[in-house]
C-alpha cells in the first residue's frame, strides 16, 4: 500500500505531502482544483511518459516521491534479482528536469524507467475513462478465470515452461538459419580443403625441395666448377692429399730427433684425416649428382602449386597451409554437429510441447467449469450498477496452437440487453459502460486476491443516486482487503470512505497553489454538504450530508 506521496514543483504544486491509511480514501474538490494534479503526479511514480512543462516555471527540477509498505515475501525476489536494496518501506521517486530529462529511483538506487514500471504495476494500478482500453487486454480476463478456478500457480508453472518452449524454438531458428548460411559456403570451402588436402603437404618439404631445386638447376655449374676443384688439387702429377699424407711421413721422422716435432706431426695428421673426409664426402657427393629432368620438372611444379597456394590464400609457408586445412576439416565436420544439435532440440521441443498441452488443456478445463460462476457473479454486480439487463459471456475455444494463456482463446462478448445480439465487450460497450464493467471486475477480483492499491479517477462519472451508492459501498468493501483511493464528486461515494482529503487551491505570494488537507468528521459533512448543495450550503444539506455519512 502507498503510505505517503510527496510532490514539489509540479504544475501549481509548490510542496506538498498526503499521508496515506489502509481502507478507502477519497479525495474531492472543485473542479480545477487540483485532484487531476495529484493524479498526474500518482502516474509519473507508475513510469508514465512526461511533459517537461509540468515542471513549475521558477524551478529546475519537480520531484515525485512515493512511499509504499510492502511484503518481504511477495517482493524480495524482485529486489535480489535488480541488485536493489529492499525496505519494507520502498521509496520510488521521478526527477523531472525542466528540460525533459527525467532519472527515477528505487530505494536511491538509479533504475531505468522500465524496471520502474515493473516494479509500479505491483504497487499501484490507476484507473480512469481514458483506460478503458484495458477491457480489450484479453489477460484481464484471463486472470479473472485462473483465480476463480484456483490454478494461477499451475499458469506460473505452465508459463515457465512457455517461456523456455519459446526460447528453444528461438534456438532451432538460430540453428537452422546458421545452418543455412554453412551450407551456402560449404562447396566452396570444400573446393578449397580438397586442393589443400590432395597436395598431403609435409611441414619442412618446402625448404628441402628448393635445396633439390636449387642444385638440379644449377648441375652444369656444380659440374664446372667440380672438374675445376680437382684441377686446383692436383699439385703436379699428384693430389694434395697424397702431397700432406708424404709430408706427415716426414715430419713422423723428424719426431724422432726432436720431441717439439712430435706435437707438430699430431697436429698434421688431424689436419690430414680431416682432408682425406673433406675430399672423400665431396667425391660421394658428386659422384652422387645427376641431372633427372623428370624429376627437375616434378620438383619444379610442387614448389610452384605450394607457392600458388600460398599467394592465393595469403599464406606464408606450409605450416600455415596445413593449419588452414585443418581449420576447413572442423569447419566442414560442423554440418553434422548443426544436424545433431537440431535433432537434440527438436526432441527436446517435443517433448515439452507434450508437456505443455496436458497442463494447458487441465488449466482449459477449470477455465471452462468456471465461467459460469463468474458470469453470474458479474451480472450480480451488473445489476447493482444499474446494469440490470446486461450479461457477459466468456466464450472460450481451444486450439492446437499454445499460447501464453495455454490453448485457450477467449472472446468477451456483452449484452446491453436481452433483445440485442452479442458483440465483442470492447466494442460494443460505451464508455460509462466499460468504466463499470471494469469496476466490477476489479470487485469481483478483490474477493479472491490481493489486489495491488486501487485508484479510481471519477470512475462514479455518469451515475447518481442508488448506483452511486451502490459504488460507494463496493468501494468500501473492496477496502477491508486492498487499499483503494478515488477521486469523485459524488456525495454518496465521498461519505462511505475511511479517509477523506479534500484538494483545494489558495493564493501564496501571489501564486495560486494547490494544497490538500485530511478532514475530521465535523469538516467532512461541511465537505459533503457543499457537494450536494454547491456553494450555497443548506441546512437540509448538512442534514443530508450527517445522514449519509451515519
Amino acid at each position: 500500500m502507498i503510505v505517503k506521496l510527496t510532490i514539489k514543483n509540479y504544475i501549481l504544486i509548490e510542496k506538498l505531502s498526503i499521508d496515506f491509511e489502509k481502507g478507502f480514501s477519497v479525495l474531492t474538490g472543485e473542479t480545477g482544483a487540483g485532484k487531476s494534479i495529484i493524479l498526474g503526479a500518482l502516474n509519473l511514480i507508475s513510469g508514465s511518459r512526461i511533459d517537461h512543462k509540468i515542471v513549475s516555471p521558477s524551478h529546475e527540477k519537480c520531484i515525485v516521491e512515493g512511499e509504499f509498505r510492502i511484503s518481504k515475501n511477495l517482493f524480495l525476489e524482485f529486489f535480489k534479482l535488480h541488485d536493489i536494496d529492499f525496505d519494507e518501506l520502498t521509496i520510488i521517486r521521478r526527477e523531472i528536469l525542466k528540460n525533459g530529462k527525467s532519472r527515477a529511483f528505487i530505494n536511491d538506487s538509479p533504475v531505468k524507467l522500465e524496471l520502474l514500471k515493473v516494479l509500479s504495476e505491483r504497487l499501484i494500478n490507476i484507473h480512469n475513462q481514458n483506460h478503458n482500453h484495458i477491457l480489450s487486454n484479453d489477460d484481464l480476463f484471463y486472470n479473472l478465470l485462473d483465480t476463480y478456478a484456483n490454478q494461477l500457480n499451475e499458469l506460473k508453472q505452465y508459463r515457465v515452461l512457455f517461456n523456455e518452449f519459446n526460447k528453444k524454438k528461438s534456438e532451432l531458428d538460430f540453428l537452422k538459419n546458421k545452418k543455412i548460411n554453412f551450407l551456402k559456403t560449404f562447396e566452396y570451402n570444400k573446393f578449397i580443403f580438397d586442393q589443400i588436402d590432395k597436395m598431403n603437404l609435409q611441414e619442412g618439404e618446402k625448404l628441402k625441395l628448393e635445396e633439390s631445386f636449387k642444385s638440379l638447376k644449377n648441375f652444369d655449374k656444380m659440374t664446372s666448377l667440380f672438374e675445376e676443384f680437382k684441377s686446383l688439387s692436383l699439385i703436379g702429377d699428384e693430389y694434395i692429399q697424397q702431397r700432406i699424407l708424404k709430408l706427415s711421413a716426414n715430419i713422423k721422422k723428424l719426431s724422432n730427433y726432436s720431441i717439439d716435432f712430435e706435437h707438430f706431426y699430431k697436429r698434421i695428421e688431424r689436419v690430414n684425416i680431416e682432408l682425406e673426409d673433406l675430399f672423400s664426402s665431396i667425391n660421394n657427393f658428386l659422384n652422387n649428382l645427376s641431372f633427372d629432368q623428370d624429376n627437375f620438372e616434378k620438383i619444379q611444379n610442387r614448389l610452384y602449386k605450394i607457392n600458388e597456394l600460398e599467394r592465393k590464400h595469403n599464406l606464408k609457408s606450409v605450416r600455415e597451409l596445413i593449419k588452414k586445412k585443418n581449420e576447413l576439416k572442423n569447419r566442414l565436420n560442423e554440418s553434422v554437429k548443426y544436424d545433431d544439435k537440431i535433432k537434440t532440440l527438436k526432441n527436446n521441443l517435443e517433448d515439452l510441447e507434450k508437456e505443455l498441452l496436458i497442463i494447458s488443456k487441465n488449466i482449459s478445463s477449470k477455465r471452462l467449469s468456471n465461467k459460469e460462476k463468474i458470469q453470474s457473479n458479474m451480472e450480480d454486480v451488473f445489476r447493482n450498477l444499474s446494469l440490470k439487463n446486461s450479461k457477459i459471456e466468456f466464450s472460450l475455444s481451444e486450439s492446437n496452437n499454445l499460447n501464453k494463456n495455454g490453448i485457450n482463446n477467449i472472446d468477451v462478448l456483452y449484452y446491453p440487453n436481452s433483445k440485442l445480439k452479442p458483440n465483442i465487450l470492447s466494442k460494443i460497450a460505451s464508455g460509462g459502460e466499460k468504466s463499470r464493467i471494469l469496476f466490477a471486475i476489479k470487485s469481483v477480483l478483490s474477493k479472491k486476491i490481493k489486489l495491488p492499491t486501487l485508484v479510481f479517477d471519477e470512475i462514479d462519472s455518469g451515475t447518481s443516486g442508488e448506483v452511486a451508492n451502490t459504488i460507494g459501498k463496493m468501494m468500501k468493501n473492496m477496502g477491508l482487503k486492498i487499499q483503494i483511493i478515488s477521486i469523485t464528486h459524488l456525495p454518496q461515494v465521498a461519505s462511505r470512505a475511511d479517509h477523506h482529503f479534500k484538494v483545494f487551491k489558495t493564493n501564496f505570494e501571489n501564486k495560486i497553489v494547490t494544497n490538500i488537507k485530511k478532514l475530521d468528521n465535523s469538516k467532512r459533512a461541511n465537505e459533503i454538504a457543499a457537494m450536494i448543495s454547491g456553494e450555497n450550503i443548506t441546512n437540509s444539506a448538512i442534514d443530508q450530508a450527517y445522514e449519509l455519512l451515519k
